[in-house]
């Protein structure tokens, strides 16, 4: 399989969504097999996008390298592995990227205007596990079987009445997630906000880039954008986290009560399975 990267410079700015700074995220094409990469404007080391640089998982994934830290990287990721870009530099004027409007669409959208292409000198091996590789951690269950694709079934099961159980499946190409998974937005519940707030996150937080979960109805702007939304973002945020392999994945993947930590520990399985 080729490497690919983008054929020119392409950015996106906001305030982050759990910081509430303002970034610019700037996608750099990169020459060589680089892989996937954060840059801080302190001009030091990159950050790879890679399962040995996660910092923690609250909330989203954050990465670190020597102490700094770039936070809720997993949405950018996404769409790179979507779209198949394998080598990126994503260069940030502050910590976080922008949530944009709390979806991984703004994104997609970026990339593709400034267009993928092909590496012809450089080549990249996919993970296609040979055998199944399983994962429960309490109600959580992860599996993923041989296949020469990538496709995700995600259940999202919640006791709260605006959301129960719901299921998405979903063969994983360029035109599937930007219909179907991409312009899916981050949601939390009215009553957890608090206690994020306590904790320092979601200060960049609002009905423009989140959608808020009450007891009886579902607040953001423009109303939900599909009947399962939830469910949708939960399978955008494990497709980011998968980046962390840092190659493709070629599996069929299933994940019921996904959360950060349990994707990137899932991740690491993988990674070290027979192939």
């Amino acid at each position: 399989m080729k490497r690919r990267t983008l054929k020119a410079e392409a950015s996106v700015a906001g305030t982050g969504l759990h910081t509430g700074l303002p970034c610019r995220a700037v996608f750099r094409p990169a020459e060589g097999p680089t892989g996937l990469r954060f840059l801080l404007p302190d001009g030091s080391a990159p950050i790879p996008a890679l399962l040995d640089h996660v910092a923690s998982t609250v909330r989203g994934t954050n990465l670190s390298l020597g102490g700094r830290k770039v936070h809720t990287v997993e949405h950018i990721l996404s769409c790179c592995a979507a779209l198949g870009v394998h080598d990126l530099d994503v260069l940030m004027d502050g910590p976080e990227p922008p949530a944009a409007d709390g979806s991984a669409l703004p994104f997609a959208e970026a990339m593709l205007a400034a267009g993928v292409a092909e590496k012809p000198d450089q080549e990249i091996s996919p993970l296609a596990p040979s055998a199944p590789v399983e994962l429960r951690d309490g109600g959580a269950f992860y599996s993923a079987a041989p296949a020469g694709t990538l496709s995700l079934r995600v259940v999202f099961d919640h006791p709260h009445p605006m959301l129960g159980r719901t299921e998405l499946s979903l063969d994983i190409t360029p035109d599937s997630f930007l219909r179907e998974i991409a312009p899916a937005r981050t949601f939390g519940l009215r009553e957890e906000l608090d206690g994020l707030k306590a904790a320092g996150l979601a200060k960049g937080g609002s009905l423009e880039n989140a959608m808020l979960v009450e007891k009886d109805r579902i607040l953001c702007a423009g109303g939900p954008r599909f009947a399962d939304e939830p469910v949708r973002h939960k399978a955008l945020d494990l497709l980011g986290d998968l980046a962390l392999l840092g190659v493709p994945l070629l599996a069929a993947v299933r994940a019921e009560r996904t959360g950060h930590r349990n994707n990137v520990d899932f991740a690491k399985l993988l990674r070290n399975a027979p192939r």
